[in-house]
Formats: structure tokens, sequence, C-alpha cells
């Protein structure tokens, strides 16, 4: 093995070690991730409900859930799975958008909350991704 072989493969190592671990969400949470390519994402809300005309509590259309916190992917929202929980299923239903500007293409979109615990969404892209990695590899933000 050459030296610069051995030289890559210990960096390589080394970044692996040092690098912090994709946090989890917190327990009885899920996560929505969500990537704008400008970087822009005041009044950017989430929209929530548990089924038709059942929008989780202190959440309506002119007032959406505005992001718990900021990421290296973009900004997140942290919700208790439970809101979710009808009994025989918890479905996470949403629509991020900006008053009515709508992402992933002004659809109702839904996941199962126990099966996937974080999502990640790019802007125009209509993707539910249930990795940042897949997310990321599918798009890359043209300028």
């Amino acid at each position: 093995m050459s030296l610069r072989s051995s030289l890559l493969k210990a960096i390589a190592v080394i970044a692996l070690a040092i690098s912090p671990a994709l946090a989890a969400p917190p327990d009885g949470k899920i996560e929505i991730n969500y990537h704008r390519c400008d970087g822009k994402y005041e009044k950017w809300g989430v929209h929530l409900w548990k089924s038709p005309n059942m929008p989780l509590p202190d959440i309506e259309w002119p007032n959406p859930m505005m992001p718990t916190g900021t990421n290296d992917f973009g900004v997140y929202w942290h919700v208790d799975l439970e809101e979710f929980n009808t009994g025989s299923k918890t479905q996470v239903n949403y629509i991020i958008h900006k008053g009515d500007i709508k992402e992933q293409g002004a659809k109702d979109m839904a996941f199962d909350g126990r099966a996937h615990k974080a999502i990640w969404v790019v802007t125009g892209d209509r993707t539910i991704h249930f990795s940042k990695e897949e997310a990321l590899k599918e798009h890359t933000c043209k300028k």
C-alpha cells in the first residue's frame, strides 16, 4: 500500500470519527426537515392535521406552525407523534407553505410516523425523502 493511499484512509477514518452523528428527533417526536435552495425561510410554515377537518391544536391555514429550529439541512419542525394517533394508525398529514404558496406540488402529503421518525423535503420536489443523504443525492441547487 502506498503512503498516499495509507494517508487518505487515515484521513477518512479520522473524519468519520469526529463528524457528528445525525441526531434522531427527541423521544416521542417526529421531525420534518425542509431545504430551500435560496435559503429564504421567512414565513414558511407547516400545516398539520390528524385527519380531515381535524387540524392540530393552534394550527390554522393562516397560522401554520413555524420552524422549531435550523440545522445544516435548512429548517425543521418537531411535533408530538401522539398528536397523529388515531388508534389504528399514526399518519402524519402536512403541507409546507408560505401563505398560498405550497411545496411538493401543492398536494396534501402524509407519512407513517411510526415507521419514519424523520423526513427530508427539498423545495420544488414532491418526494418525501427518508434520509438526508437521499434528499441531497437527488438534488443539487442550481445557482
